[in-house]
């Protein structure tokens, strides 16, 4: 019995081997979605059928749905086993049959180890069912709620890893991971202030100061308001970083030279000065000198 790929993540895909794709009509698609974010769950098919074909009678709604079993059936070939477990009044999705990347990608979530957070971010190319369209309230409530259930634990596992890479000084890979941070929520300032710290580790404080500027802009003009404190804190001190390191040196060191020294400021009347102080020290050593020989000379008559 082949294991078939279910992709949920961005375009919705049923895949026979590595690349395979069966194609599946929209309806066919989302019903394989809604069963497959049951973990299993069996539901009812007087329930299912009034979800994805609202706008038709009990009874037509219930014949669509048959078609549509029939129809991946199909897909899959008649001496394939059905993906879909059926009842009389229920249906389920067999998880002997196929590979859920959602399912994967929960499962490497909760290990939360280095690998595993590593695998889910690569799964999660996309959000959830990204390319389909929705013609009921109720299904599109359904798919937003898990949407946004599974991009935050997306970003809690891009948190995790950028932090690391970032400890670990592995600065590339906490660069990228950082701005898939802020790529899946625009509107966290957290995401920015982590961005704009490993520009500012690698010495890119241009790109952190152009990173604050571009959350400015967002903030502004999706919820008309100003960054955090935190936020404005950190671009001053980085912008205070920059500042000093593109400084001027305040005084220049001249270079050794033979010669008295002239000061900074070249006043004759110190050079006059010192020139006094050494003429009267080399008296003062000469006229020891002439004493001390007088001294011995006497002692030798």
């Amino acid at each position: 019995m082949e294991l078939l790929s279910l992709k949920l993540f961005g375009d919705v895909k049923l895949l026979r081997g590595p690349t395979q794709e069966i194609a599946l009509p929209r309806k066919t698609q989302l019903l394989l979605a809604y069963l497959a974010l049951s973990n299993g769950q069996r539901h009812p098919r007087d329930k299912l059928a009034a979800l994805l074909w609202q706008d038709r009678p009990e009874e037509q709604a219930r014949q669509s749905l048959r078609q549509c079993l029939f129809t991946l059936g199909k897909a899959l070939g008649d001496d394939q086993p059905p993906l879909v477990l059926a009842t009389r009044n229920q249906l389920s999705l067999d998880s002997d049959r196929v590979a859920v990347d959602v399912w994967q990608f929960e499962r490497h979530v909760a290990a939360d180890s280095l690998e595993n957070l590593q695998q889910a971010a690569a799964l999660y190319g996309s959000d959830l069912l990204d390319s389909l369209s929705f013609d009921d309230d109720a299904l599109e409530a359904w798919c937003a709620a898990e949407r946004t259930r599974l991009r935050d634990r997306f970003y809690e596992a891009l948190a995790t890893l950028t932090s690391h890479y970032a400890d670990t000084l592995n600065l590339d890979a906490a660069i990228e991971t950082g701005r898939r941070l802020v790529g899946l929520d625009p509107l966290r300032e957290d995401a920015h202030r982590s961005l704009m710290r490993i520009y500012q580790r690698v010495g890119r404080r241009a790109d952190a100061l152009k990173q604050y500027r571009l959350c400015v802009d967002i903030l502004r003009r999706e919820l008309n308001v100003e960054p955090e404190t935190a936020t404005t804190r950190l671009y001053l001190e980085i912008r205070r970083r920059r500042d000093e390191a593109n400084a001027s040196p305040e005084q220049i060191v001249p270079p050794p030279h033979d010669g008295p020294r002239i000061p900074h400021d070249g006043h004759p009347g110190i050079l006059q000065a010192a020139v006094r102080r050494k003429f009267v020290a080399l008296v003062a050593g000469l006229a020891l000198f002439l004493t001390l020989a007088g001294i011995i000379l006497w002692l030798s008559l």
